[in-house]
C-alpha cells in the first residue's frame, strides 16, 4: 500500500520587500586618438557602489525546511464497529534516507482520532515509502461489556521479514454495548452541557479540529484530577462526544471504600440513509464507545466505618486545634553539599515567632 505524504514546513519567513534600483548612465566620452565619440551604457549594478549593491540587492531566503513522514492507513471491522489504524513513519533526518524512523499508531473510530500504544523506533535501510504492514485485532478472551475487549497486533514485513512494531491487549472498543448488564455498577448521568464544559469534563481546542480534554472529579467540596491531557481528534463538534463514566466497588477495608472506575467516550453513529417522514426514537439511536481510562483502585467512600474495621487496628488521636504557619518566603530547596539542618539557621523567621523562639 502506497502511503501518504504529509510536508511540515518549519522556519516559514515574510519575503522581503525588493528596492528598485534606478539605472545611471555615463556622461558622452571622446576617445584621444580620433576624435570620435562613444557612448557607454553603464550597468546599474556596475554604477552603484558595493556597499550600496549589498543591502539594495534582495537577499536570498534559505530554502524551506521540510520534513517528511510517510502515513500508511488501514481499515478492519471488529464485530460491527468499523475501525481505521494510521501508522506514521517519521524520519529522524526529515528526508527517506537511511536511518532512524519513529513508528506512531493511532485509531480512528466514527469521527474520533486518538493516539494508541507507545512509539516504535526502527533503523530503516530500504525506503519507507515501500513498507507493507499486516494489521489484525483478535477477541479478547472475556470482557465486560461482552463484546467490548480486542488485542491489536501491528507488523511491518520487508524482504520475506516481519518485525512486530505494535501490541495492544487492552483495545476496549464497541457498538450499543449493555453497560446495564455489568454488576453493581453505579453509572454517572450527564446533568448538563454549555459551550466550553459538560458536567465531569472540559476541553480545550489545540489547532483545528485537535482537543484536549481534562477530566476532574469532585465529592462534598473535596476532588483530584482523573486525567490531564487527553488528546483526540474529532470530525466536527467536540460537544458531540461525551463521556460514559461508571464505578464498581470491590471488596476493601474499611468496607465500600475502594472502587473500580471507567471511562468510555460515546459518539452518535450517523447512519446515512435517505431520508422517511418515520419519527426518530430514543431507542434507534447507536452509539460507539470507546474505553479511554481505567482505575482499579480509587479510595472514597461515604460514611466508613473505621471504629470496627479491625481489632488490630491502633487508632490516632487529635492533639489540639489547627495550627496556622505563616511563611515569608518559600523554603529553598536543600543543597547536597549543604550541612545538617540541625546546624543552619531557620528559614522560617514567622515561624520561630509564633512559637517564642529567641
Amino acid at each position: 500500500m502506497s502511503p501518504a505524504i504529509t510536508y511540515q514546513n518549519q522556519d516559514m519567513k515574510q519575503p522581503r520587500k525588493q528596492h528598485e534600483v534606478c539605472p545611471q548612465y555615463d556622461p558622452v566620452s571622446r576617445s584621444n586618438s580620433n576624435g570620435s565619440r562613444s557612448v557607454h551604457w553603464q550597468s546599474s549594478e556596475e554604477s552603484t557602489p558595493l556597499i550600496q549593491r549589498s543591502l539594495s540587492t534582495p537577499r536570498q531566503d534559505p530554502p524551506l525546511n521540510k520534513r517528511e513522514r510517510y502515513v500508511y492507513t488501514y481499515k478492519i471491522l471488529a464485530g460491527s464497529t468499523p475501525l481505521e489504524f494510521r501508522i506514521s513513519v517519521e524520519p529522524a533526518s526529515g528526508t527517506p534516507a537511511p536511518g532512524k524512523y519513529t513508528f506512531r499508531l493511532s485509531m480512528r473510530c466514527n469521527g474520533i482520532e486518538r493516539v494508541i500504544c507507545e512509539p516504535t523506533v526502527l533503523r530503516l535501510l530500504i525506503d519507507p515509502r515501500t513498507l507493507d504492514f499486516v494489521v489484525f485485532v483478535y477477541p479478547g478472551k472475556s470482557s465486560i461489556p461482552a463484546g467490548s475487549l480486542y488485542s491489536l497486533r501491528v507488523w511491518v514485513r520487508a524482504n520475506g521479514v516481519e518485525h512486530r512494531v505494535f501490541m495492544d491487549d487492552e483495545l476496549w472498543v464497541g457498538k450499543d454495548l449493555d453497560f446495564y448488564s455489568i454488576n453493581q455498577a453505579s453509572i454517572m448521568i450527564l446533568r448538563s452541557v454549555d459551550n466550553k464544559s459538560q458536567l465531569y469534563h472540559g476541553w480545550q481546542r489545540v489547532n483545528e479540529n485537535l482537543y484536549k480534554y481534562s477530566i476532574d472529579y469532585d465529592s462534598n467540596g473535596i476532588g483530584g484530577n482523573l486525567i490531564e491531557d487527553l488528546r483526540l481528534r474529532i470530525d466536527g463538534d467536540p460537544r458531540t462526544v461525551t463521556f460514559l463514566i461508571y464505578s464498581v466497588p470491590i471488596n476493601s477495608v474499611p468496607a465500600g471504600s475502594s472502587h473500580r472506575l471507567r471511562i468510555w467516550t460515546k459518539s452518535l453513529v450517523n447512519t446515512p440513509g435517505p431520508t422517511t417522514d418515520l419519527p426518530t426514537l430514543p431507542f434507534q439511536d447507536s452509539y460507539i464507545f470507546q474505553r479511554i481510562y481505567k482505575n482499579d483502585m480509587l479510595k472514597i467512600g461515604a460514611h466508613l466505618d473505621f471504629e470496627n474495621m479491625s481489632t488490630k487496628a491502633i487508632m490516632g488521636f487529635a492533639a489540639g486545634p489547627v495550627q496556622t504557619i505563616v511563611m515569608s518566603s518559600a523554603p529553598p530547596l536543600p543543597s547536597p553539599h549543604s550541612p545538617p539542618a540541625s546546624s543552619t539557621r531557620s528559614t522560617y523567621p514567622d515561624e520561630k515567632a509564633q512559637k517564642g523562639y529567641t
